[in-house]
């Protein structure tokens, strides 16, 4: 049974997640349509905002993994908060395409704060705490801020002009501010004992470097099936018009299913999970080549949710307690692999949509990636036990 300072703890780095992911960057997607038809914004502009934001969640990510003192990563986190809010609500405020660039990126830093700044520490805490170290509830702050945005985007983009709706968005995550702020802990006492060699070790890891490819290719299947579901949603005659419910679907499978997967991963393992998620993902993508149906696109949403949030909790919590000291670190690594994916993958299936006229080959090539992904997946498993077996003997 949990104690009331775990539960406030545990809702405080939702939260966080709720404000700098759902609010500081998924809020962008509903806004693309408000923005375009009332500024007659250009597809490279919309698109380059969206590359921008991506390249200051992987500047942050970077940053990060050269950051070991714990007093400036619980500063960096408490201003990634501000930054979210802050950012959001002065898109709103201009017309300058150069201050939304800025804008946008420091958004991203943000992001990049929350995530895994916030995921390192909140690991640190439930270790110093003796508590489970798993990352599913933290994670489900994903899910909610996808269903939060698609929510509030549906109930304010009758009534009100597009730089209304933004600094909308950023009052919400200003009054969300509050609860976060309130339970979050001292951080700065959750630091472990230091052996003095743990960042070699990381670095001398073959396995992290492997992982870090296995992440890469589930990027990928992220990224594609984020970036153009909603799209082939709207190509559908009966669901014209509801590509914001998809993207509540997956929004609304993705909330509950870390949890589930820290279920499924006390049981079976870690790895069986991690295989079945994988798996799983490559499913939502062949069944949008296979088939175009209502029911069928609805499906692959609800397992495209459960999958994608899943990869990502049990990666990050997995390399979180294999490098305890750091684990912001080795989580950033991981990361930076699935941010260049986001960059690199939408590009390669948008050039084959356009060359095509539609996605199958793109999806197609997106279904390999993740199938080699499976397969880097299992050479990290065997890595590890073996870095593991020579550890213990050395």
């Amino acid at each position: 049974m949990k104690t009331i300072e775990t539960i406030r703890v545990l809702a405080a780095s939702v939260i966080t997640v709720v404000v700098t992911v759902g609010v500081a960057r998924f809020s962008y997607t509903p806004m693309i349509p408000e923005m375009m038809e009332a500024l007659g914004l250009s597809q490279s502009v919309v698109g380059m905002l969206a590359t921008v934001n991506y390249a200051g969640y992987l500047t942050g990510a970077l940053l990060i993994t050269r950051i070991s003192d714990l007093g400036l990563k619980v500063k960096l986190y408490q201003l990634g908060l501000v930054v979210a809010v802050a950012s959001t609500v002065l898109m709103g405020y201009t017309t300058e395409t150069w201050l939304w660039f800025v804008l946008r990126f420091v958004s991203g830093l943000s992001t990049s704060a929350g995530m895994l700044l916030g995921a390192g520490l909140l690991m640190s805490w439930l270790i110093k705490n003796n508590e489970k170290s798993e990352l599913g509830v933290f994670f489900s702050g994903i899910g909610l801020g996808i269903v939060l945005t698609a929510v509030i985007a549906e109930l304010i983009k009758g009534p009100f002009s597009w730089d209304q709706q933004w600094v909308i968005y950023g009052l919400v995550g200003l009054a969300l501010l509050v609860p976060a702020w309130r339970w979050m802990p001292d951080y700065r006492a959750c630091a472990l004992p230091r052996t003095g060699n743990a960042g070699a070790n990381e670095e001398r890891s073959r396995f992290i470097v492997i992982l870090q490819l296995a992440y890469f290719c589930a990027g990928v299947g992220y990224v594609v099936t984020a970036t153009f579901l909603v799209a082939i949603a709207e190509s559908i005659p009966a669901l014209s018009g509801h590509g914001w419910l998809i993207w509540l679907v997956a929004g609304l499978s993705a909330t509950p299913a870390c949890w589930l997967w820290d279920v499924f991963t006390r049981r079976w393992g870690q790895w069986t999970a991690l295989y079945l998620a994988y798996t799983l993902n490559a499913v939502s993508i062949l069944m949008l080549i296979i088939n175009t149906s209502m029911l069928s696109v609805m499906l692959s949403a609800v397992i495209y949710g459960a999958s994608f949030i899943g990869i990502v909790s049990m990666m990050l919590a997995m390399v979180g307690r294999v490098f305890p000291e750091n684990p912001s670190r080795p989580m950033s690594r991981l990361t930076f692999s699935y941010g260049i994916a986001q960059m690199l993958a939408p590009a390669v299936v948008g050039y084959l949509a356009d060359v095509e006229g539609n996605y199958t080959n793109g999806l197609w090539l997106t279904l390999l990636v993740m199938a080699l992904g499976v397969g880097v997946l299992h050479l990290a498993r065997r890595t590890k036990g073996s870095e593991t077996n020579t550890a213990l003997s050395g």
